[in-house]
């Protein structure tokens, strides 16, 4: 049996081929040193042994250090109830805001944060505040709900079949 043998590249496809290489090569060399003698000062700097660590700033913070960070500071309304002050602080957790709470003598409770989170603090208390304002449905209310649809679905259901029967 014989092979089919594709045909052979002509030179001029072979030369083409060749330029294109070398000046693919001759870039990434370029490029390689450009890029050493740029980032070789920033290496030389850097000591091997220590570690760059980037540290975020917890949410939750004491008073103290988030006046020292020296950023504009506001207070939030007094919250009194503890179970509203944990589910704010919950919400400003969740949204990444950085807080202090700031307690009083008389036992009432603030929240302390950066002004450039006011919006977003703000929101929070008011989507807390208003949730607990809803009213929370009983275990007799859903019942007696739950009692009324059965009621009418039998009802429907007694319906269809008195007409049925009545054709």
């Amino acid at each position: 049996m014989y092979r089919i043998r594709p045909p052979p590249k002509r030179k001029e496809e072979n030369m083409l081929e060749e330029q294109g290489v070398g000046i693919i090569k001759r870039g990434a060399e370029m490029l390689f040193r450009l890029l050493k003698a740029k980032i070789a000062p920033v290496l030389s700097s850097v000591n091997r042994s220590t570690t760059i660590k980037i540290k975020s700033e917890p949410a939750k913070q004491s008073v103290k250090s988030l006046v020292k960070s020296g950023n504009d500071l506001k207070l939030s309304e007094v919250i009194n109830n503890d179970e509203h002050l944990k589910r704010i602080c919950k919400e400003c957790k969740s949204q990444g805001i950085v807080f202090a709470i700031r307690k009083e003598k008389d036992g009432s409770k603030q929240l302390l944060y950066k002004k450039k989170d006011a919006d977003l603090v703000e929101k929070g208390i008011s989507k807390v505040l208003t949730d607990e304002l809803k009213p929370k449905r009983t275990l007799k209310e859903i019942m007696t709900k739950f009692k009324e649809v059965s009621a009418r679905e039998a009802s429907k259901i007694k319906n269809k079949e008195v007409e049925r029967d009545a054709r």
